[in-house]
C-alpha cells in the first residue's frame, strides 16, 4: 500500500552514521532519485554531507531513539517488529543493495531501477522490494538486518592476476572532507575498538564503492578486523604472525563466491595461495623474550623478528668438543671419514686435534680412499703391487705420502718430466716393458737386455753367441775404453752454445753389464716380449717363442714352435700363453707345460696383436678388423668394425670393459667390448699409429706414432692430455707407462724414460719395493750353460 501524506520527516544527520552515507552506493541513488550513475558517484564524492529530498527517509512509525547510533548499536538492542514496514524497508536498503552487489546479486539492481522508473507501479514496487529485502537477510540468516564488518573502503580494482587488491586506508597525512559525527572522538574511539559485527557501518570492502581523488594511497588499517561468516578478515601488518593464523582460521571455503551465477573474480584470499603467508614467522620457535622487544629488521613493524632470533639462536648454540670426549678409538674413526684437504684444516683446530689428525691410521684411509681408485679396473689398487701405492708397514708415514702423491698428479696434469734416455743398443727396439725396479727391452739387434730403473745400469745383455762373442760389436766398451751402455739426463736448465744451441748432455750412469747367451736363444730380431715376476717371454722373426725364468737367473725353460711366419706379438696369464704371428693365426699354449692348446683362424691378414682378459682374447690384424675371442671354445664372439685401414696394435683394459684399437688409418678408436659400439674416435697422429697402452688406473691411453709424437688421451672422454712431438728421432714403436713414467722406444735404438716423479721429494715412498731379478755372474755361466746342456735345451 501507498505510504500516507503525513510523514514524519527525519534530518539524516540525527540517527545515520556519516560513513554511511558516504559509503552509500550509486545503486541506491539512482534507485531512489532516478539520477545516472554519474551523478550519483558526483554526490557520494561530495566532502559535506548531501541533502536529500524529504522522501529520502521515510518513517511511518515510531522514531527510534537519538541517543545513539545504529551503527554502533549492541546486539541487546531490540529490531523493528516487522520487516514489511517502510521505514526498515529504507533502514535496510542500503544493506540489501550492497548484498545484492558484492556478493553477485546484480539483476536484483536492475529490477529496481526498472520498477521505479514507473510511476503507474508505484504499489507493486513497494510490496516487491519488501519481499526481496525480507528475503535478501532470510538468506543471509539474519532475522532482522545483514551481518555487516567493519567498513575498510576500497575501489574495484583488480591486480594482474584477477585477484582484488587489498583496501586502502587513508593516512595521517590525508585531511578529508568527512562528516562531523565521524570525527566526534567518542565516535572514533568506539569504531577503534569496536569487534560488532552487526555494525551498520560495517563494509565488506569487496564493493565497487570508490573514493578516487577523495582517498590517496593507504598504507594498513590501524587495528585488525575480523571476518563476518561471508567475508575475510583483515590484519594490519603490523601485527604478527599469531594474528593472523587466528584471524585466517576464522573463515574457511568459498564464502559463496562457488554459488554465484554471475562471474566475478575471486578474491586473492580465496585462492589456491591465499593462505600463503611468505612474511609470517610462524614455526619459528622463539629463544627468547628479548626479541620481542628487539628492533625489526625487515622494516615492518612487528612483533616477530627473524634476524634476532637467529642471532639469539646463533648465541645459544652448544659448542662440543667431541674430539676430546669421545675415545680415541672413535674420535679416530669418526676423522678418518674426511678427506685429506679437511684434514689439514681441522688439524689447526686445536693443539689435541692436530696430535690426534697425525695418527697414521687416518691418513692411510684417506690415502686408500682418494688415490687408489682405477678407472677400469676390477677393484682397487692394491698395497704393494708397483702401482703408486706403497705396502701397508708400520713406520709408513701416511700423510707424507699422501702429498708425495698429490705432487705427482699435479705433475701429470701439467707434463712436467724429466727425460732420461738410455743408449746400448745397436738397432731398432721393437719391444718393452718396465716396473719400478727394472726395464727389459728386445731389438732387431738379437739381444735382449735388462735396465736397472733407479741406476739407468744395463745388468744383462741376452744374445745369440754370434752377438755376444763378436768382437766387433765390442758390446761392452768403446776403443776409447768408454762404456757403451750409458745415460743423458736432460736438464731442468741446459747449457747452450755459441750459437745458442742446446748442449748435449754428458754421458753419465755408465754400466758394463753381463753377458749371457744360453744355448737355447733368439737367431732373429726381438719382436714382442712380456714378464711377471716368475717368467720371461719373448717372441721372435725366427717365428719361435723361448720361456725364460726369472727366479733362477734367467735361464730359459722352454721353446714354443708352431707359426710359420715371425711372433709379432703375445701375452699370458697364469694358465695360458697366446702368440699371434704373420702366419694369420693365434695359437694358445698351455704356460705350465708348453703343450699347443688351440689354433684360432679367422683373419685375413698377419695378427699384429693380442691381449687377453679371463677367458677373452682379443685381436687386430691387417684386414682392418678386430676380433673377440673365446679362449675355451676358440670361437670368434664378436667383431668391431669401423677402422679404414689395417690396425698394428690392441689393448684391453684390466676390467675387460673397454677395447683400444689404432692403425694406419691414423684414428684410434676406443670400443665397448660387451656390445661392439665404438664409444670414441680421436684423430690421433699424422702418421700410422704403432703403439697403444692403456693405463687401467689412471684412465689414461698412451698412444706412439710412426709421426714421431707420444701423446696422452683421457679414456673417458678421449680429450687430449699431453703432448711429446719430436721427443724421439724416428718412429716410435712402443710406448707404455705406469703411475710415475711413460718408457718408450723407437727406430732410433735409445730408450726414453720421461719422468713426472723425478723432482718430487719423497717420489720413493710410493714405490712397493720390487726388488732386481737375479742376474747370472761370471761365475754362474758355465754352471749354468752345462745345466741347459743336461736337460737337452742346448743347441
Amino acid at each position: 500500500m501507498e505510504p500516507s501524506n503525513n510523514r514524519r520527516i527525519v534530518q539524516m544527520n540525527d540517527w545515520v552514521p556519516a560513513q554511511e552515507a558516504l559509503f552509500r552506493p550509486r545503486a541506491l541513488a539512482e534507485a531512489q532519485f532516478g539520477e545516472s550513475s554519474s551523478s550519483a558517484e558526483r554526490a557520494v564524492t561530495q566532502p559535506a554531507m548531501p541533502q536529500f529530498p524529504e522522501h529520502d527517509i521515510i518513517i511511518t512509525g515510531p522514531s527510534p531513539p537519538r541517543v545513539r547510533s545504529k551503527s554502533v548499536s549492541p546486539p541487546w538492542v531490540s529490531a523493528p517488529k516487522s520487516l514489511f514496514f517502510e521505514d526498515e524497508d529504507r533502514g535496510k536498503d542500503h544493506l540489501a543493495l550492497e548484498k545484492s552487489q558484492s556478493h553477485g546479486f546484480g539483476h536484483m539492481d536492475t529490477d529496481v531501477h526498472a520498477n521505479q522508473s514507473t510511476s503507474s507501479k508505484a504499489g507493486h514496487h513497494t510490496f516487491t522490494r519488501m519481499l526481496r529485502r525480507a528475503s535478501l537477510s532470510l538468506k543471509s540468516g539474519v532475522k532482522t538486518f545483514v551481518h555487516r564488518r567493519t567498513s575498510v573502503p576500497a575501489a574495484d580494482v583488480f591486480d594482474h592476476d584477477g585477484q582484488p587488491q587489498r583496501p586502502a586506508l587513508a593516512g595521517p597525512s590525508h585531511n578529508l572532507a568527512r562528516p562531523t559525527t565521524s570525527h566526534s572522538t567518542w565516535h572514533r574511539l568506539r569504531q577503534a575498538t569496536s569487534f560488532h559485527r552487526h555494525s551498520r557501518m560495517l563494509y565488506s570492502g569487496h564493493g565497487e564503492r570508490t573514493f578516487e581523488a577523495d582517498l590517496g594511497p593507504i598504507e594498513s588499517p590501524t587495528f585488525p578486523v575480523p571476518g563476518s561468516g561471508e567475508q575475510p578478515p583483515i590484519i594490519p601488518r603490523n601485527t604478527g604472525a599469531a594474528a593472523r593464523q587466528a584471524a585466517a582460521s576464522a573463515c574457511s571455503g568459498l564464502q559463496g563466491y562457488d554459488l554465484m551465477s554471475t562471474p566475478v573474480p575471486r578474491p586473492g584470499w580465496l585462492g589456491d595461495e591465499g593462505l600463503g603467508d611468505h612474511e609470517s614467522g610462524i614455526g619459528i620457535a622463539l629463544t627468547s623474550s628479548e626479541t620481542e622487544t628487539s628492533t625489526p629488521q625487515d622494516g615492518v613493524d612487528s612483533d616477530v623478528d627473524v634476524g634476532a632470533v637467529a642471532s639469539q639462536d646463533e648465541a645459544d648454540i652448544s659448542r662440543v668438543d667431541f674430539v676430546s670426549r669421545l675415545p680415541l678409538e672413535l674420535a679416530i674413526q669418526v676423522l678418518a671419514q674426511l678427506e685429506a684437504a679437511t684434514l689439514v684444516k681441522a688439524s689447526r683446530v686445536s693443539r689435541q686435534w692436530f696430535t690426534i689428525l697425525n695418527t697414521q691410521h687416518i691418513w692411510r684411509e684417506s690415502f686408500l680412499r682418494e688415490k687408489a681408485g682405477t678407472y677400469a679396473s676390477s677393484g682397487s689398487v692394491q698395497p704393494g703391487a708397483g702401482l703408486g701405492v706403497p705396502a701397508i708397514e708400520p713406520d709408513n708415514n701416511w700423510k707424507d705420502i699422501y702429498r708425495v702423491k698429490h705432487n705427482l698428479d699435479e705433475r701429470w696434469k701439467t707434463g712436467s718430466a724429466r727425460s732420461v734416455y738410455l743408449h746400448g743398443h745397436t738397432d731398432s727396439i721393437y719391444c718393452l716393458q718396465f716396473d719400478e725396479s727394472k726395464i727389459i727391452t728386445g731389438s732387431r739387434d738379437k739381444t735382449i737386455r735388462v735396465w736397472d730403473m733407479r741406476t739407468y745400469a744395463c745388468k744383462l745383455v741376452i744374445g745369440p753367441p754370434d752377438v755376444i762373442n763378436d768382437t766387433h760389436l765390442s758390446l761392452s766398451q768403446f776403443d776409447d775404453a768408454s762404456s757403451v751402455h750409458y745415460a743423458t739426463v736432460a736438464e731442468a736448465d741446459p747449457a747452450v752454445d755459441s750459437t745458442g744451441r742446446p748442449v748435449p748432455p754428458e754421458r753419465s750412469h755408465q754400466s758394463m753389464p753381463t753377458l749371457y747367451s744360453p744355448a737355447t736363444h733368439h737367431k732373429a730380431s726381438i719382436l714382442c716380449l712380456q714378464y711377471d715376476d716368475k717368467i720371461l717371454v719373448t717372441g721372435s722373426s725366427d717365428s719361435t717363442c723361448i720361456v725364460y725364468d726369472l727366479q733362477n737367473g734367467f735361464k730359459p725353460i722352454m721353446r714354443l714352435e708352431h707359426h710359420t711366419a715371425a711372433v709379432l706379438d703375445l701375452v699370458f696369464d697364469d694358465k695360458h700363453i697366446v702368440t699371434c704371428s704373420k702366419d694369420v693365426s693365434i695359437c694358445v699354449w698351455d704356460r705350465a707345460t708348453g703343450a699347443l692348446l688351440k689354433q684360432l683362424r679367422g683373419h685375413q691378414g698377419p695378427v699384429n696383436a693380442v691381449q687377453m682378459r679371463g677367458n677373452t682374447i682379443v685381436s687386430c690384424s691387417g684386414d682392418f678388423r678386430v676380433k673377440l675371442w673365446n679362449i675355451e671354445t676358440g670361437k670368434n664372439i664378436r667383431e668391431f668394425l669401423g677402422h679404414s685401414k689395417g690396425l698394428a696394435c690392441s689393448q684391453f683394459s684390466e676390467d675387460g670393459r673397454y677395447v683400444a684399437s689404432a692403425g694406419n688409418d691414423k684414428v684410434i678408436r676406443v670400443w665397448d667390448a660387451n656390445t661392439g659400439d665404438c664409444i670414441r674416435a680421436m684423430k690421433a697422429h699424422d702418421k700410422l699409429v704403432r703403439s697403444l697402452h692403456v693405463d687401467s688406473v689412471s684412465g689414461r691411453l698412451i698412444s706412439g706414432s710412426y709421426d714421431t709424437d707420444i701423446k696422452v688421451w683421457d679414456m673417458e672422454t678421449g680429450a687430449q692430455l699431453l703432448h711429446f712431438p719430436k721427443w724421439h728421432n724416428s718412429w716410435v714403436l712402443s710406448a707404455k707407462s705406469d703411475y710415475r713414467r711413460i718408457v718408450s722406444s723407437g727406430q732410433d735404438p735409445k730408450i726414453l724414460i720421461m719422468d713426472f716423479g723425478a723432482d718430487v721429494k719423497g717420489i720413493e715412498t710410493l714405490e712397493s719395493g720390487l726388488k732386481f731379478p737375479q742376474v747370472p755372474t761370471e761365475e754362474g755361466l758355465e754352471t749354468l750353460v752345462g745345466e741347459l746342456a743336461e736337460t737337452g735345451l742346448a743347441e
